[in-house]
């Protein structure tokens, strides 16, 4: 089963020689105080939310980017930025500089993308684009004060179930990882918990079906459990709106499975309603969609 191809590849120079001096943000310091109410006062009730998407060039970085492109005030990065796109800030999200980080000021919410996204990637093939690119966005978004990061995690945090007797495969269960791909997940999950713990920060980690490139028709999925793993495009595009914006209350912390509606997946979806709201309304076994 291929992965969910829903991020860019990050990492391609050498480590840098010394870390970027990053103000710490403390809700508790009065400056900060007077310009968050400033920030409430005039950007966020006269203006629409920021969102910054990491690997804004990949296949669900796109797609995020057409649809939120008259809804939301978007920052873009990627390791691939095209010339010819200048909305598009291109960055080396592995390597910690002051050129990419200034971008995270003043932003609502970061929607986390970037990484290799195949299955079969090695651990050194991880290290850079899937471990040390996270580890710096997280870094990031949590003393830039940013209220809310978004996490693309995978299905294959839990892949190991596939093997497993036919239960239902809950958020609940203990993480069974089928591979170096899907622990580099769980990794990116629990850091997200330790930020949400230590940071005003609230962490939504959406472990992700499949979503192909393009169209991304099930028809051209190559089996059931694949198609039991579809997300379609349009609820892709529900389940992001979702955990942009839903009130989750005194949570500062959740990881959730996301795809659609599929008929007989083992993969539940109760507490992604609960909590987020979301309605997926496609089925990759329906006779429409």
């Amino acid at each position: 089963m291929r992965p969910d191809d829903a991020h860019e590849d990050e990492g391609r120079n050498g480590p840098s020689d010394a870390l970027p001096i990053l103000p710490i943000y403390d809700e508790d310091d009065e400056d900060d105080e007077e310009y968050e109410d400033e920030l409430d006062d005039e950007d966020l009730e006269d203006g629409p939310r920021s969102v910054l998407i990491t690997g804004a060039c990949g296949n669900i970085g796109r797609k995020l980017r057409a649809a939120w492109s008259e809804v939301y005030d978007l920052v873009l990065i990627d390791v691939n930025a095209d010339t010819d796109d200048p909305d598009v800030i291109g960055a080396d999200l592995s390597v910690l500089d002051d050129d990419w980080i200034t971008h995270f000021h003043n932003v609502d919410t970061v929607v986390h993308l970037a990484a290799n996204p195949s299955e079969f990637a090695t651990w050194e093939e991880l290290e850079r684009p899937n471990l040390d690119a996270l580890c710096n966005v997280f870094h990031a978004a949590a003393l830039a004060g940013v209220e809310r990061l978004i996490f693309a995690s995978s299905n294959h945090a839990m892949g190991g179930y596939r093997e497993i007797a036919d239960m239902p495969i809950t958020v609940d269960l203990p993480p069974l990882p089928d591979g170096p791909y899907g622990a580099a997940k769980l990794m990116g999950e629990r850091l997200g918990q330790s930020l949400a713990r230590a940071f005003d920060i609230t962490f939504v980690a959406l472990r992700l079906g499949w979503v192909q490139q393009a169209e991304n028709r099930p028809d051209t999925l190559p089996d059931d459990w694949s198609r039991s793993l579809w997300l379609s495009n349009g609820d892709l595009i529900r389940l992001f709106d979702c955990a942009v914006e839903a009130d989750l209350g005194e949570r500062s912390f959740v990881v959730l499975n996301g795809l659609s509606n599929n008929r007989g997946t083992r993969w539940d979806l109760s507490a992604t309603a609960d909590l987020l709201g979301y309605s997926p309304e496609d089925d990759a076994f329906g006779e429409e969609l």
